[in-house]
């Protein structure tokens, strides 16, 4: 392959670096000092592990010795390491955060049980993978909190929760252990993210996968329930448009949201789509990871939200990203969600990352599916996180429970 401009050969390499491992570049002399000055900066931002220069000559080279400048060609050889987790077994620890008071319905507060009771444990550890459950939080319910205070309602009881679940995840990841957060409604992820920047020490990358940006803040929220506001209140460039409240004294912004990124958003507020414009969030939609496939999206946000692929990755997972038909139980179901294969594939090539850290999975409800559904809900969840913390599917199931039909196609999931 001959290469003239410099920019033309990094781009080209960066392609090539995609599809192969080892490749061979040969160029004139007359573009090393462009490569020299602009390449190495490539190297490193793709983090490759070497490189080396041979001259080479070819027959045709004899016919340029008149010539002032030799065509004399360099043989460029590199390889791309394979991004992979560490060679040990990964060591996960479970956290059930049992907090309901973020949204008006009940039931999510039951669901860290009914995914344990669909041998969660047993499938993660079926893959290697050494597990420690933690056991379920116990929150205090703050009297008289069902008001609206400031925009918001029960923040004293969600604020004191939240700083338990900060607290616990801190405990878990300084154990040296991945977190498992099973919610509750999303407003758990405000602790779990607090918990988690507060033991890196440094940005975190926060995949979010939701149907709703979750975004809104005290003053724009027309119901006033926390599960819709959690990113407002971490995110650094927004604590100026909305007020302290009573709770959350404990609470500092620690995140920036040039390290956030949407999957699966459908159902976006007027001011939440202007809070995603103004701040140039990363954001795509259900429809957008159907027509450009998981792949180019999942490329695309960690381009964009970790360049250097050095940061922890947060994943905060809300079941009713997945279309209703095949997570049925949710509070917050919206159509055209994403299928059953590009949550798996989200979560494998998080996993391939290596740097998933934690893990949230929320907004379950069993409460409002009949069993059978709620238990075809749960296998599928149990079957993402799996994929996520060990690069498999965990478990066979050939068709859904036979005792209701299910309201969506059936799906097969085979063993890797």
């Amino acid at each position: 392959m001959y290469l003239a401009p410099c920019h033309t050969f990094l781009q080209s390499t960066f392609e090539l670096c995609d599809n192969s491992k080892l490749c061979l570049i040969r160029f004139s002399t007359a573009n090393i000092s462009m490569f020299v000055s602009s390449g190495l900066r490539f190297l490193k931002y793709k983090q490759l592990e070497h490189i080396s220069f041979r001259p080479h000559r070819t027959k045709n080279d004899n016919k340029h010795r008149r010539h002032r400048q030799p065509r004399t060609k360099i043989k460029i050889v590199y390889r791309i390491p394979t991004p992979r987790p560490s060679d040990r077994p990964p060591r996960v620890g479970i956290i059930g955060g049992p907090l309901m008071y973020g949204q008006p319905l009940k039931g999510p507060d039951t669901a860290p049980d009914l995914l344990r009771s669909s041998y969660l444990e047993s499938r993660l550890k079926k893959k290697g993978v050494s597990v420690y459950d933690y056991g379920n939080l116990q929150f205090e319910t703050v009297r008289n909190d069902g008001e609206f205070v400031k925009g918001c309602k029960h923040s004293r009881t969600v604020g004191l929760a939240n700083s338990q679940i900060a607290e616990r995840v801190e405990m878990v990841l300084k154990t040296e252990r991945k977190v498992l957060l099973l919610g509750g409604d999303h407003s758990v992820a405000i602790g779990s993210i607090a918990g988690h920047s507060n033991f890196s020490k440094r940005n975190v990358a926060v995949i979010w996968v939701d149907a709703h940006p979750d975004i809104n803040t005290p003053l724009t929220s027309l119901s006033g329930h926390l599960h819709g506001m959690p990113v407002s209140f971490l995110s650094r460039e927004m604590p100026h448009i909305h007020p302290k409240l009573p709770g959350f004294e404990w609470l500092n912004p620690c995140i920036s949201v040039k390290n956030l990124a949407y999957i699966g958003l459908r159902s976006i507020d007027p001011e939440e789509q202007d809070f995603i414009e103004k701040l140039n969030i990363c954001a795509f939609s259900a429809k957008d990871v159907r027509t450009l496939g998981v792949d180019f999206v999942m490329s695309a946000i960690m381009s964009q939200i970790d360049p250097w692929d050095r940061l922890p990755i947060h994943l905060s997972f809300d079941v009713d990203a997945m279309d209703p038909g095949i997570i049925p139980a949710t509070g917050t179901p919206v159509k055209c969600g994403l299928n059953l294969k590009e949550g798996l594939d989200i979560a494998k090539y998080i996993f391939k990352t290596g740097r998933l850290s934690v893990m949230d999975v929320v907004e379950l409800n069993p409460k409002l599916a009949s069993k059978a559904e709620s238990n075809w809900s749960a296998d599928v969840i149990v079957e993402i996180i799996v994929r996520a913390f060990c690069g498999r599917r965990g478990y066979h199931f050939m068709t859904e429970p036979k005792e209701e039909e299910s309201p969506s196609d059936l799906y097969t999931i085979r063993e890797d």
